[in-house]
């Protein structure tokens, strides 16, 4: 139950890292944001 929880979390802020990326015009900003996002999809990857 709490993993599932976890999962639902991460996965709405991996869907506001998406729209936040694509509205973002800063390329250092953009680079941020990936590494965010790479850290949610291993982190959902071991739930």
């Amino acid at each position: 139950m709490e993993n599932n929880i976890e999962y639902r979390i991460f996965r709405e802020e991996l869907s506001r890292l998406h729209k936040e990326y694509q509205r973002c015009k800063d390329p250092s900003i953009k680079k941020e944001i990936t590494k965010d996002i790479e850290l949610l999809v291993n982190a959902l990857q071991t739930i």
